[in-house]
């Protein structure tokens, strides 16, 4: 059987977006755009104080629409910015949500300066389901050409778990 991709991501600025489009392209995957329903502030440091507080109280957002089905999904694409060396919230309460089952999770993740410990929390929180995670700096994800390879390399080592 065909791996059936679900590429589910939250992306604030653009980057995991363009992660997640091209992704698509290679996996021939099934994009699910996270979404909450209370948007963050345009300032990038309202929205830092925002994410803190959120993690902090454990209280992440409500997150929009239906919650995606993972009938005939073998894998799921998991991507998200990073935020103050961490997950981003509406990501986090994603995780908290969803029942995975035993569909394996390959978590991607952009960054603008220090991804921090990301790859090591997620891969904490999705315990014996994450398999290896592809961080992307921003300045890299805006090389299509380049980022492309590298989304493929990476498509390639997960797809075979």
């Amino acid at each position: 059987m065909a791996n059936r991709a679900l590429i589910a991501y939250f992306s604030l600025s653009g980057a995991t977006e363009k992660m997640a489009d091209i992704l698509q392209k290679v996996t021939h995957g099934t994009l699910y755009p996270i979404q909450v329903v209370e948007p963050f502030p345009d300032d990038m440091y309202k929205t830092n104080d925002v994410a803190e507080a959120q993690r902090q109280s454990h209280q992440y957002p409500d997150l929009a629409g239906e919650l995606p089905s993972l009938k005939d999904v073998n894998i799921v694409l998991l991507g998200g910015p990073v935020w103050n060396g961490h997950p981003s919230t509406p990501l986090l309460r994603l995780v908290e949500e969803m029942d995975f089952g035993t569909v394996p999770i390959a978590p991607f993740y952009s960054y603008a300066t220090d991804p921090s410990n990301y790859a090591k929390e997620i891969d904490g929180l999705l315990g014996n389901h994450s398999l290896a995670s592809l961080g992307m700096p921003d300045k890299v994800v805006d090389k299509t050409n380049k980022a492309t390879a590298e989304l493929q390399k990476w498509w390639d080592t997960v797809r075979q778990k």
